[in-house]
């Protein structure tokens, strides 16, 4: 088996290694998780969520801790960890609320029924969901598909190996509820053992949260389980996939705000390390030299540094001298096809690690790789359009549909704006901002469709069930 290693991004320092653990030990925790559910899933909705609110104390109790052991497994600034932390409690909150007010309750349809007809559909637990979360937000990731499916009365195998201190502290909190334990295991796996669990376990649900290529390979595993003596061979996978967002500030648009959350929030939060940040920006050409003005000064206020330390902003690239290379070399592929460099496009040495200082480009067009592809880092190219015809054009020029952005005062510009483009969410002057009332949904390369967060999450891990009944016969 191979090691697992994680290194501080900023140190150096190894703050982790474990050997793989092997398909036979994890399919013993898998059984014993089926026998979890089974137990766990007799308990209405309501009092699981009252459960899953009392284990919500353990992650305030050891806030500082788990804060610190993201900011040293993937450079995350450690104000910027204690934020998630803050805003993963609000969302499994909310997730609790939807589950406590009936959001798996049986549907009926009582205006189709008759005197020869009646029928309800109900949601009932899958069994065991295995769920592979990534390193970039890996309390906000590892949440969303963990309360969903403990809610749904599901047990939980959850593989996070790029921050292991997180997938253990999920274990301390959730593993054991109302006296039943095995509710949520921590698997610490290699890349081929984590396929032979898709492939060859009795798990009943994938979600799997990370990268286009890691799509593809999950899909792969779940094609192959249908050929595998399993006993539910045909399982689905939800699939939360990359990004390249696009904002249009229009004609119309508040600059100030607009400037902060497409610059602040949207492109530089997590240090540009984010599927749904906005790496595209098409601006209307009459507010286009004072955006390119705002955006520049945004970035130059930014503190690129040790991410323990209170005043840094920008912690280091998880991908180390090769994400910085990566997308210093899209920036040099757009100043060869004409694009401007307002500020960055150029490296910094801090600590003895390579830092990309926040890069702005002007006069990109739509061919370049820098709009084509996600860039994960603090790159933001700039586009002016002519009107919102053109702006509505060119956030469609990609292969990507997780999120899209516009920046107006107009009512109407936004609803058409909204039919136009096809994205699993639309943002109104605002962007990168995840709210649990709300599905998340990736479309086209982004991901399947699929479902998480919002009483939909909870539904789209559960089983369904109709129940058809003759009601003439029945007292």
């Amino acid at each position: 088996m191979s090691q697992i290693e994680v290194h501080n991004p900023f140190t150096g320092e190894q703050v982790f290694s474990q050997p793989s653990e092997n398909v036979e030990v994890i399919n013993r925790r898998i059984d014993a998780a089926q026998q979890a559910s089974r137990a766990w899933r007799a308990i209405s909705p309501a009092e699981r969520a009252r459960h899953l609110l009392a284990a919500l104390d353990y992650f305030r109790g050891h806030g500082d801790a788990i804060a610190e052991g993201i900011t040293r497994e993937v450079g995350k600034p450690l104000a910027a960890a204690k934020e998630e932390l803050t805003f993963m409690l609000e969302r499994a909150e909310y997730l609790c609320r939807f589950a406590a007010d009936g959001a798996l309750e049986a549907r009926r349809h009582p205006e189709y029924e008759d005197e020869g007809f009646e029928g309800r559909i109900e949601c009932r637990a899958k069994g065991v969901v295995y769920i592979i979360t990534p390193w970039n937000y890996p309390l906000f990731c590892a949440i969303n598909g963990t309360v969903c499916a403990l809610l749904s009365g599901n047990a939980v195998v959850l593989k996070h190996s790029t921050a292991p201190s997180v997938g253990g502290h999920f274990e301390q909190a959730f593993g054991s509820m109302a006296g039943i334990d095995h509710l949520l295991t921590h698997a610490v796996v290699d890349y081929e053992v984590s396929a032979r669990i898709i492939e060859e376990t009795d798990i009943n649900h994938v979600v799997f949260t990370g990268s286009v290529q890691g799509g593809r390979v999950v899909q792969q595993s779940v094609a192959k389980r249908a050929f595998n003596a399993v006993p539910e061979p045909f399982i689905q996978c939800s699939l939360e996939l990359g990004g390249s967002d696009a904002a249009y500030i229009a004609e119309d648009a508040d600059l100030e705000q607009a400037a902060f959350w497409a610059v602040k929030i949207g492109r530089l939060h997590n240090s540009g390390q984010s599927c749904c940040a906005v790496k595209r920006v098409f601006v209307h050409a009459s507010r286009y030299d004072d955006f390119l003005a705002r955006a520049q000064a945004i970035m130059e206020s930014e503190k690129s540094g040790d991410p323990m330390a209170p005043e840094t902003t920008l912690g280091p690239l998880h991908g180390g001298e090769r994400a910085v290379t990566g997308l210093l070399e899209m920036v040099r592929q757009a100043q060869d096809g004409g694009a401007r460099v307002c500020t960055g496009g150029e490296t910094e040495q801090i600590g003895g690690v390579t830092f990309l200082k926040p890069t702005l480009l002007a006069e990109v067009t739509p061919t370049m790789q820098v709009l084509q592809e996600e860039t994960f880092g603090p790159v933001l190219p700039v586009m002016q359009v002519a009107n919102d015809d053109e702006a509505v054009q060119q956030v469609r020029n990609s292969r990507y549909g997780l999120t899209a952005s516009i920046f107006t005062r107009s009512r109407e510009r936004v609803e058409r704006f909204v039919a136009q483009v096809d994205t699993g969410t639309v943002y109104v002057n605002r962007c990168n901002f995840v709210d649990a009332r709300l599905c998340w949904i990736g479309q086209r390369a982004s991901g399947n469709g699929s479902l998480a967060l919002a009483p939909e999450g909870l539904q789209a891990l559960s089983a369904r069930k109709s129940v058809n009944l003759d009601p003439s016969l029945l007292k």
